[in-house]
Parts: C-alpha cells; sequence; structure tokens
C-alpha cells in the first residue's frame, strides 16, 4: 500500500512539473496603425540594439505555472523590443540598416500579471533614443498598461497572457510612432 501512494505521489509530482515550463514569447505582429503612423513622412531608420535597465526582469516572466521568455538567443525581452521595432519598420518600408537616422533604447518597465481569475494585465516601458549621424535629436520615455480577459483556467488564461504581452509591446511601439515629437524628430 505504502509503495503504490508513493508511486502514486511521484507521478503526480512528475506530471506537475513537466507542466513548469518555458515558453518564449509569441512572434511579434505588426500593426496597421503602425504602418499607417510610419507611412507619414518619416524618414528610413536603423534599430539599433537594446538593453534593459538594472532590476528589470529582461529574461523570464512568471505565468501561473509557466515561463516567458524573451526573443532572438539570448531570450531577453529587450531584444524583443527591439525586433518589434524592426519587424514595424520593415513592414512600412522604413527600415535601412545602413541609415544615420538610428532608434535603440532601454527598457525600463517590463510585468506581466495572469494570476487574475478575469483579467490579466502587462505594462512594458521604454526609453527610446534616437540619433541622426550620432546626435540625440530624440530622448524620451514610454509607458503602457494594456489589460485582456483572462480565466481560471490556466490553458486558457497563459496562451491569452502571452498574447495580452505581445499586444501590450505592440501599444508601447503605437505610442512611439504617434508621438509628434518622435515624428518631427525623423524627419
Amino acid at each position: 500500500m505504502r509503495r503504490t501512494i508513493r508511486s502514486v505521489a511521484a507521478a503526480a509530482t512528475l506530471l506537475a512539473l513537466a507542466a513548469c515550463g518555458s515558453t518564449p514569447a509569441p512572434g511579434y505582429q505588426p500593426s496597421i496603425a503602425n504602418l499607417q503612423a510610419l507611412r507619414v513622412g518619416m524618414k528610413p531608420m536603423g534599430v539599433d540594439d537594446f538593453s534593459a535597465a538594472a532590476g528589470v526582469n529582461d529574461t523570464r516572466l512568471g505565468v501561473r505555472a509557466d515561463s516567458m521568455t524573451g526573443a532572438g538567443g539570448d531570450g531577453a525581452f529587450s531584444t524583443y523590443l527591439q525586433q518589434a521595432l524592426e519587424t514595424e519598420l520593415r513592414n512600412a518600408g522604413r527600415f535601412d540598416a545602413d541609415a544615420g537616422l538610428r532608434l535603440s533604447g532601454v527598457l525600463i518597465e517590463n510585468r506581466l500579471d495572469a494570476s487574475g481569475f478575469s483579467v490579466g494585465r502587462a505594462s512594458v516601458g521604454a526609453r527610446f533614443v534616437l540619433t541622426r549621424d550620432g546626435v540625440v535629436v530624440y530622448d524620451k520615455m514610454h509607458n503602457v498598461e494594456h489589460e485582456w480577459e483572462s480565466s481560471f483556467i490556466g490553458a486558457l488564461a497563459i496562451p491569452a497572457a502571452m498574447q495580452g504581452y505581445a499586444a501590450a509591446v505592440q501599444k508601447l511601439t503605437g505610442q512611439l510612432f504617434a508621438d509628434p515629437t518622435f515624428v518631427e524628430a525623423t524627419r
């Protein structure tokens, strides 16, 4: 009897551990609003490396019994943001790897909360720096909050949280591209 109980307990533990894992953030999808904003008079630009500020979680965000990592070989969320910007610029025909206009930045906030049974939340923020031939022409921080419908059931809440995080990053890039000061600096 004790052996059966131990076997059942060991099997339950293995199943619980198998459910825990690490999943890369979903592929970033550019938005139509960002496409339209980028096509209105902005010059082509390149994107340089992004980093994370000290104390900002850049490599792993907890999503209930799972966790999510960023992008690229380093699995960083700062890389995810960098690649999101490149994707938006390429989609709009405004990416030029050799341009004198260069966008870089620092991830200053990176939070994901999927613990709620009805609402999930993400907050993402970055300091964006735009240079023209080495001279800073734009330096500003942007932060966004994003909420989505969640669920008590983890199998529904976890993918919703991952998509919610991607939507928060899309919202952040949109906030940057809609900033009149940024638009003016790109001309």
